[in-house]
């Protein structure tokens, strides 16, 4: 569920904000002065943002400029009156994605906030399936790739099976972003995540699954973590990819699932899974394809030396037996996470060997199946106190960018701002 604080000095404005946004299903916090909003910010992980920018004690500019630095991933939308357009304007030049007019319609808010997430999340397109060329050799790649294509040319719906970390909603992206519906809504229905309400409690799957696939209308509805569901639902989704007309209204229907192709027969409908079957494709792992390793490796090293402004050139051989060796649960996920990572702990223009043990370490202080970190380190150390001290060197080395920490400690940004919370760091 998507979290939005709303800065604004006037708390009616605050209180009538967020009780639209609870409606739509957000979770909402408000804040009536940017001290206030500041430290909401930092204890905890807003997708975005909207902020007055005018306030008594500090005008929306200087907010918009501290959420920059302090976490760029955070989306701002400025409020503002009519006599302020160009300021808010200008805003956009700094950095807010959107702004939005005073007196504030709530049908124009929800369009622009949808807008603004719709925007982030096409942001986040994994590397290796944005440019076609980005892919490993070998067979298997060249069969995934060729299907990919198939589905790009027909229009057809597909089920994406693969483990975790293997891409799966890339593919999704991979395949809107070349298809002719890439101008059209690229809506996504999470069955682990959207079906439950702010209280946690279970929403009706039909419902939301029409409301979805309303909403696509045109696009492409990426149906995320299929899994055991009830007939009505499976019936809906069936009916969804049988029976559509391929008009302007047309919808196409990408399916990802972690469960195994053998699987699905014992959790879905006969039906559904004939349905799903007649187009599918199964994303390889990482373990044991050292071409695959070694490409990916290879390829995040030069992302990572672009986005950190970094210039490390080569990855020592000694460090590549361990890759090759290592089970790589999470797969490309976590092998581009550990690249970003050894780029930064790398002082000269090669990953050393040296660095393994703090590479391969997480927060527990546990080694991988490959790499045993030293137990000195850890030795007399509570759990708390390591994952602080953790924490706090990560974001050192970050210089407090939060999303960079969180990609060297190999969590998600909402598991470190609940770390940062749960053991009181102080954040400059």
């Amino acid at each position: 569920m998507k979290r939005i604080l709303i800065l604004d000095d006037n708390l009616t404005i605050c209180l009538m904000l967020k009780s639209w946004l609870v409606k739509q299903h957000y979770q909402a916090d408000t804040a009536t002065s940017v001290q206030e909003a500041q430290q909401k910010v930092k204890n905890e992980a807003y997708d975005l943002i909207l902020s007055d920018i005018r306030m008594p004690e500090a005008d929306g500019f200087s907010f918009l400029s501290w959420i920059k630095k302090f976490d760029s991933d955070i989306l701002v939308i400025m409020m503002t009156g009519y006599a302020d357009i160009e300021t808010a304007v200008e805003s956009m030049k700094l950095g807010a994605v959107d702004y939005i007019a005073k007196p504030i319609e709530a049908e124009v808010l929800y369009k622009k906030i949808d807008d603004a997430l719709k925007y982030q999340e096409n942001q986040k397109i994994t590397e290796q399936f944005r440019d076609p060329l980005i892919r490993p050799g070998g067979e298997i790649y060249t069969r995934v790739f060729d299907k990919l294509s198939e589905v790009v040319h027909d229009d057809s719906h597909l089920l994406v099976i693969g483990d975790k970390g293997t891409g799966k909603t890339s593919v999704a992206h991979y395949i809107y972003s070349r298809s002719r519906i890439d101008s059209g809504p690229f809506v996504t229905f999470d069955l682990d995540s959207q079906v439950l309400n702010r209280n946690g409690e279970r929403r009706d799957y039909e419902e939301l699954f029409l409301q979805a696939l309303d909403k696509a209308k045109g696009g492409l509805l990426l149906v995320k973590n299929l899994q055991k569901t009830g007939i009505n639902f499976q019936t809906l989704l069936l009916k969804a990819l049988s029976s559509q007309k391929k008009d302007d209204n047309f919808v196409q229907i990408i399916i990802t699932t972690g469960e195994k192709k053998e699987q699905l027969t014992s959790v879905l409908l006969p039906k559904l899974v004939d349905s799903l079957l007649r187009s599918y494709i199964e994303l390889p792992t990482l373990r044991g394809n050292e071409e695959a390793i070694l490409f990916y490796a290879e390829h995040f090293l030069g992302v990572a030396n672009r986005q950190l402004d970094r210039k490390v050139k080569n990855i020592a051989p000694e460090v590549l037996d361990v890759f090759f060796k290592h089970s790589w649960e999470e797969n490309i996920k976590e092998l581009k996470n550990l690249i970003f990572k050894a780029c930064l702990l790398t002082e000269g223009n090669t990953v050393p060997e040296t660095i393994l043990p703090v590479l391969f370490k997480n927060l527990a202080g546990e080694g991988t199946e490959s790499v045993q970190p030293q137990k000195q380190v850890i030795e007399g150390l509570k759990k708390e106190n390591y994952e602080k001290e953790k924490i706090i060197e990560a974001l050192g080395i970050a210089k407090g960018n939060k999303t960079v920490a969180a990609s060297i400690l190999n969590i998600d940004r909402k598991t470190l701002y609940n770390k940062i919370k749960l053991y009181n760091v102080e954040l400059n």
